[in-house]
């Protein structure tokens, strides 16, 4: 022990120092820690060339103070380096440079605009100003130097009306459209034209396709939160526009307005990532900044991965069971996607899954199967647009249909309920003006056509039947059929139609009349003057309906519908020049005019097929089947219209860059087209009219013509061969 008052027995201890006091706001550190390096987050690049030990001071460091160097720093003050690289790499990703962008437009635009591209490019013109006006839409019109605003498309080979139209009982030469289109004088009554519907209205001077969308709730949002497919959500908005402005008033399959709200909010009632998808596969056909839209069957294509997208989220819900509002939607997307890519069997499955879906809901009945109020309308709107799209499919496939009977929830008034059918703004290109696309009488009007259709269809057609066919029923079909065109709203009056969903309407009309005819004239009955007046009445005002939507609209624009009646019109002209049809007065009027004027409406039907081949393959196939009927001069003619330059295969009908594959491996289709056949024993009109005989007729031919020029030598070309109808 130690003696508290002695001396230490042990060995000595050296006395400690006390602790110096702590640095204010450095405690529990250490005296020496304050004095060691300071931490940085990223050295500058000359320290790090140097591999020096940088303090990071900014602007500039101390070593490069002392060294006289430059000091630049490749991130920003509180990033470290690797932070810096995935910030790079993600303004890479979403910058799209202007002239990467112009290189763009290129790829993508027709030939026509393309060499306006090019042309405003070597005249000086800055990259920004071209873009400015490229992105507005067409540039046929905003390119244009002319001081004057209405703008229209110029027929190919003649650009004249054709003498056989101009008659003086044609309703649409007076119609605002025509007036507007050709500075025709008012014929309405009005002193100055100014005073006239339609005077300084967008709409009646540019096309719709350069319009654009004016809805805010598509501006913010996040569309790639329901696809996995790419996350370039402004490609996905141009996508679901374009849905919008070409799909949905012709079809009608979901409410909008519910739809896009669940899709900014992330709720799932009336919105999917079934349904997105599905939308999304059919838009890719209807937007021109898609590159190979309409090859359906190539795996890097948008519409493939889309549609293989939805595919698999239909599959995984039908393995579920799963029956919900959306699934049936998507379902009728779907089954629309198969019929415009010559795959309507498929379809066909897809609609009917969506029948057994809405009937298990009771979706068909007053109430729609639900006592919510919202949730019945979304039903009775879907029940409605499910009921017409098989309408009008059976329609037109000459089969009975699969539902007898229309949902009962009646159909609202458009200016009693506009809120049940929606709406859709858009504006045009250097205009400030916002215009209506009219959904509510437009839609109605549909599904009111739709509903005369499954009338006639089950009072008509039966399965792998001949159709049950008297003049008393097609009497019957026809009354039916004006009293509603009579009462069309008055927005859908002949005068006042501008739209290509409100000229359709009428297109329908007059092309039903036509085909109820022809079943009159296939049940053996002889046509007397009274029948052939009736269709040549509607002849005469499909062509000018045709004409006028060219004038106005172009070909251009995804338009399936418009597909059928360019068909329609070009076989009958084939006809006439053909002296197979029309009229006898028709025929005894033969003259060397009439003869051009014929061939100038064969070649703007082709030409119009042609346009609208870039937007989904049935057209290609369509298409095809047209041209290989027309005679070599007439395809020469047709392909001095379709390129800037003649091909060099030229003086073959068949060959040439309109040569799209047709992929018959994958066509399944039982959709007929719209053609008069000749009488043949073996099989019917409804057999040898649909695209799987046509097909299969047109691949002997082919097959034969290849073992002809095997074994010959043939110094001049010969005429195209033509599938036997």
């Amino acid at each position: 022990m130690e003696n508290e008052g002695g001396h230490n027995s042990g060995p000595s201890k050296r006395h400690l120092i006390p602790l110096a006091p702590a640095p204010a706001g450095g405690a529990g550190h250490a005296g020496t820690a304050v004095r060691g390096r300071r931490q940085v987050t990223a050295a500058c690049e000359a320290c790090r060339r140097r591999k020096s030990k940088c303090n990071a001071d900014r602007p500039r460091c101390s070593l490069c103070l002392r060294h006289g160097t430059d000091c630049r720093y490749a991130t920003a003050p509180t990033e470290t380096h690797s932070q810096a690289l995935k910030r790079k790499h993600s303004e890479l990703q979403n910058r799209i440079t202007p002239y990467e962008e112009l290189f763009g437009l290129l790829k993508t635009k027709t030939d026509i605009e393309s060499l306006e591209i090019l042309r405003r490019i070597r005249t000086g013109h800055e990259v920004d100003s071209i873009l400015r006006h490229a992105r507005d839409g067409d540039l046929l019109i905003q390119l244009s130097l002319a001081p004057e605003a209405r703008r229209r498309y110029e027929f190919p080979y003649i650009s004249e009306m054709p003498t056989s139209i101009l008659v003086p009982d044609n309703l649409y030469l007076r119609s605002f459209i025509y007036e507007t289109t050709f500075h025709a004088p008012p014929s309405h009554g009005f002193e100055h034209e100014s005073q006239r519907h339609g005077y300084d209205d967008d709409r009646y001077l540019k096309p719709y396709h350069a319009a654009q969308i004016i809805e805010p709730s598509i501006a913010n949002v996040v569309i790639s939160k329901w696809t996995s497919v790419t996350s370039d959500d402004r490609l996905l908005r141009k996508l679901l526009t374009a849905y919008l402005c070409f799909q949905h008033p012709w079809t009608a399959a979901f409410q909008m307005d519910y739809f896009l709200k669940d899709m900014a909010s992330g709720r799932t009632r009336f919105c999917s990532p079934l349904l997105v998808n599905a939308v999304l596969a059919a838009a890719c056909h209807m937007c021109r900044e898609v590159p190979d839209r309409t090859k359906f069957w190539v795996p890097q294509t948008l519409c493939y991965q889309f549609l293989a997208e939805a595919k698999r989220l239909w599959d995984f819900e039908s393995r579920n069971s799963a029956s919900s509002l959306t699934t049936i939607q998507a379902s009728i997307v779907m089954s629309i996607v198969a019929t415009t890519t010559a795959m309507d069997k498929v379809g066909t499955q897809y609609l009917l899954q969506a029948m057994a879906m809405a009937t298990k809901l009771n979706m068909f009945s007053a109430n729609a199967g639900t006592n919510n109020e919202k949730i019945r309308r979304a039903r009775s709107f879907t029940a409605w647009g499910l009921f017409c799209w098989q309408a009008w499919q059976r329609f037109y496939f000459s089969m009975p249909p699969f539902l007898k009977d229309p949902p009962e929830y009646p159909l609202p008034d458009p200016m009693l309920d506009p809120k049940w059918y929606g709406e859709v703004w858009i504006r045009y290109p250097m205009g400030q003006k916002q215009y209506p696309l009219l959904l509510g009488v437009t839609i109605k009007s549909n599904f009111e056509l739709r509903k005369l259709m499954n009338d006639m269809a089950l009072d008509l057609f039966e399965e792998d039947k001949p159709p049950r066919m008297t003049v008393e029923k097609i009497l019957e079909c026809k009354s039916k059929l004006d009293s509603w065109f009579t009462n069309l709203p008055d927005a859908l009056t002949p005068t006042k139609i501008v739209l290509p969903d409100h000229i359709k309407i009428h297109l329908e009309y007059y092309g039903t009349l036509i085909s109820l005819v022809r079943l009159v004239a296939l049940s053996g009955y002889t046509l007397d003057l009274t029948w052939q007046n009736i269709i040549t009445h509607a002849e005469v005002r499909l062509e000018t309906l045709v004409r006028l939507y060219y004038l106005r609209h172009s070909f251009e624009a995804y338009d399936p519908l418009l597909m059928h009646w360019l068909m329609f019109l070009g076989d009958a002209i084939l006809q006439k020049l053909d002296g197979t049809g029309g009229t006898p007065t028709t025929a005894m009027a033969m003259t060397p005019t009439n003869f051009e004027s014929l061939r100038s409406t064969l070649i703007l039907c082709a030409k119009g097929l042609y346009d609208q081949k870039r937007n989904y393959h049935i057209a290609a196939i369509v298409f095809r089947l047209l041209r290989d009927r027309m005679k070599a001069n007439d395809v020469d003619l047709l392909r001095t219209h379709i390129f800037s330059t003649p091909s060099p295969s030229s003086s073959s009908a068949s060959g040439g860059d309109d040569d799209t594959p047709l992929m018959m491996q994958y066509v399944q289709a039982q959709w007929l087209a719209p053609i008069v056949t000749k009488p043949d024993g073996d099989s019917n009109d409804v057999t040898r009219r649909s695209l799987d005989y046509l097909l299969r007729e047109y691949e002997k031919l082919s097959l034969n013509d290849r073992a002809v020029e095997d074994v010959s030598e043939v110094s001049s070309p010969a005429e195209p061969p033509s599938p036997r109808a």
